[in-house]
């Protein structure tokens, strides 16, 4: 594996020394996305530009003005979703970001289907090769009980030419609905029901499933190497690590026979992060030369 991985480097460095790029042909690659959180430097005006991270998300944004940018994209195999936003340099090296995330299901029906909006604004300092964002946002969701805020940081440091290291952090603190937890059926006293109340000694309890609400956190942070090719600047590979939790708020499951487990709940999913950005057209207006013709003499 170890072997493979050199070759995998050995092959990215020899593309990335290639050729001389200029410094526009490099600018396109890192506008928009740091991995998925959009950063205040948009995609260049009339730049169409497609990413892939992990073959899951398919993601397409066109840069419509010097401000505006527009992001749609498919996440395998269930969702869609689309993301306009605008960004604005209101002080050297300061941007200010409004954008939003709409995302839907594109198969899944009733409570399995995914309907959530993100509305955020956020503040990018830096210049356009080494910058950071703090952004904001207000998420709704069907899959959560109530709505929640999310915090976002991410940033991008230029380490060599054509070589970046990318990150983001997402975070929220808010309720999620555990459903189907056992527990106890009770009498007015507070006491546990018996199935058969003729036979005290060895009938089970009566037990119901209920929903409850639980407090939790959710983490996600992202951190990647970009590397730009020298030999085909429409094209950059990155690779990192990413990193899902989603924890807090403990429970008691009821057992028939007067048992109870503590439970708590707690996802983790470390993963492999890969990404390809591939700039698929220029899509401004190409300068046309202009032949001057003199007056012609009779």
């Amino acid at each position: 594996m170890k072997w493979l991985f050199a070759l995998i480097v050995s092959f990215l460095v020899s593309d990335l020394m290639g050729s001389d790029s200029s410094e526009i042909e490099e600018r396109k690659l890192i506008g928009g996305r740091y991995v998925f959180m959009q950063s205040g430097f948009p995609v260049e005006k009339k730049t169409l530009q497609y990413q892939n991270l992990n073959g899951v998300l398919n993601d397409i944004q066109y840069g419509i003005t010097d401000d505006i940018s527009m992001a749609a994209g498919v996440v395998l195999p269930f969702y869609i979703y689309l993301a306009p936003q605008y960004s604005v340099e209101v002080a050297d090296k300061q941007r200010l970001i409004l954008g939003d995330i709409a995302a839907s299901s594109m198969f899944l029906e009733d409570e399995d289907a995914l309907n959530m909006n993100l509305l955020y604004a956020g503040y990018t300092y830096g210049d356009l090769y080494n910058h950071a964002t703090v952004a904001m946002g207000y998420m709704a969701t069907n899959l959560l009980p109530n709505s929640s805020l999310w915090l976002q940081l991410g940033g991008t440091k230029r380490l060599a030419k054509g070589i970046y290291l990318m990150g983001e952090f997402w975070y929220s603190n808010g309720y999620q609905e555990m459903k189907g937890v056992s527990r106890w059926k009770l009498d007015a006293n507070g006491n546990k029901i018996l199935v058969d109340p003729s036979d005290p000694l060895r009938s089970p309890y009566q037990l119901k499933k209920e929903n409850l609400l639980l407090n939790r956190h959710t983490l996600y942070a992202n951190l990647q190497f970009r590397m730009i090719s020298t030999r085909n600047s429409s094209r950059s590979w990155s690779f990192g690590l990413m990193y899902f939790a989603n924890w807090g708020g403990d429970y008691q499951d009821h057992g028939a026979y007067g048992e109870s487990r503590d439970l708590s709940n707690l996802f983790v999913l470390p993963l492999p992060s890969i990404s390809f950005i591939q700039r698929i057209g220029d899509f401004r207006p190409q300068d046309i030369p202009i032949r001057r013709i003199g007056t012609p003499s009779f």
